[in-house]
């Protein structure tokens, strides 16, 4: 079951950072030799790391789904200084020393974020979610469906299993209705928030009884759209009745 490769992949990774903590505790040592010597001493751990990181970020993200961007998040700042990594022991440099502690402290600070990205994974292996188990486990009776076709079973249990489908089949409808409409109703928001962009603050009693204020004001922002208020002061003022 995915559950299962998931907790064999996260005890793994577990016991490669262990092994990769104990292996820079002596920095200062491996400081002190060129990038190609440190990275023949640690590549296959990194290159092992990064694959299962990798690998428990997607299973991550199929067993909870509902944490995709903080799991994305913590997957990219464990990603990126183990790439760094990498990349300063691989490039040409006149001071191959500074390299090799600039890049021994990118590999510090993997292991730091590796140890939320573990504390992540074990709150969601204690508690996936309880929709994804459920179809797992449906999945798991599909795939073995031709041993199940070959049992026979009571009437009475068929019948809810097809009740159980049907049940099933209707919820997938009514979360796609749902995507529909929740599309729908974001559009309709963004309309209405363009709307309210439009409008502009009508003139106070006291900007009706100063003129030169809204002059002013139209001076400062001609581009204005008139208000239902200005429109009716102009109309006062240009009617000789």
């Amino acid at each position: 079951m995915l559950i299962e490769d998931f907790r064999l992949s996260l005890s793994q990774f577990e016991e490669l950072l262990q092994k990769i903590t104990t292996s820079i505790t002596g920095g200062i040592v491996l400081e002190k030799q060129a990038p190609a010597e440190i990275w023949k001493k640690l590549e296959t751990d990194v290159t092992a790391f990064q694959n299962l990181a990798a690998q428990l970020s997607e299973l991550m993200l199929i067993l909870k789904p509902e944490r995709a961007p903080t799991i994305k998040m913590q997957t990219q700042r464990l990603m990126q200084p183990l790439q760094s990594c990498g990349e300063i022991l691989f490039r040409k440099s006149g001071d191959i020393i500074a390299d090799s502690k600039l890049a021994l402290e990118e590999l510090r600070r993997a292991v730091v974020e590796a140890t939320d990205f573990l504390k992540l994974a074990k709150e969601i292996e204690e508690a996936p979610s309880e929709t994804i188990l459920s179809i797992l486990r449906l999945k798991e009776v599909y795939d073995s469906k031709e041993f199940l076709s070959a049992i026979a079973i009571p009437e009475a249990t068929h019948l809810r299993l097809r009740e159980l489908r049907k049940v099933i089949e209707r919820l997938g409808l009514s979360v796609s209705n749902l995507e529909k409409v929740l599309g729908e109703l974001r559009i309709s928001l963004n309309q209405v928030v363009n709307e309210i962009s439009k409008f502009k603050p009508a003139p106070t009693e006291e900007d009706i009884k100063q003129p030169s204020k809204l002059e002013d004001a139209r001076e400062e922002n001609p581009s204005s759209e008139p208000t239902l208020v200005t429109k009716k002061k102009e109309n006062l003022e240009s009617d000789p009745a």
